[in-house]
């Protein structure tokens, strides 16, 4: 099975945030005591899974608001012009 690559903090932090929702979400109280019904450890994978797609779009979406160079096409004979 592939390991996961480390996550940067951001994402370590994001994860953490997930995992506390996701907990508090998750268990049951019977009889005054909390009964996990998912697995604690499968929904930490969940939440680092979760956190990584989570900046993976982010990045794609910053990329796509940056500046774009679109139309113009500058050579270098061009900027040899500014010179003058």
């Amino acid at each position: 099975m592939d390991t996961p690559a480390a996550p940067s903090p951001s994402a370590s932090r994001l994860a953490e945030l997930i995992y506390i929702e996701l907990v508090g979400r998750a268990f049951l109280r019977i009889d005054n005591a909390a009964v996990f019904k998912p697995d604690p450890a499968e929904l930490a994978r969940l939440s680092l899974e979760l956190a990584a797609a989570f900046h993976k779009v982010e990045r794609v979406a910053q990329a796509a608001s940056g500046p774009q160079n679109i139309g113009y096409d500058v050579q270098l004979a061009d900027l040899n012009k500014w010179d003058k």
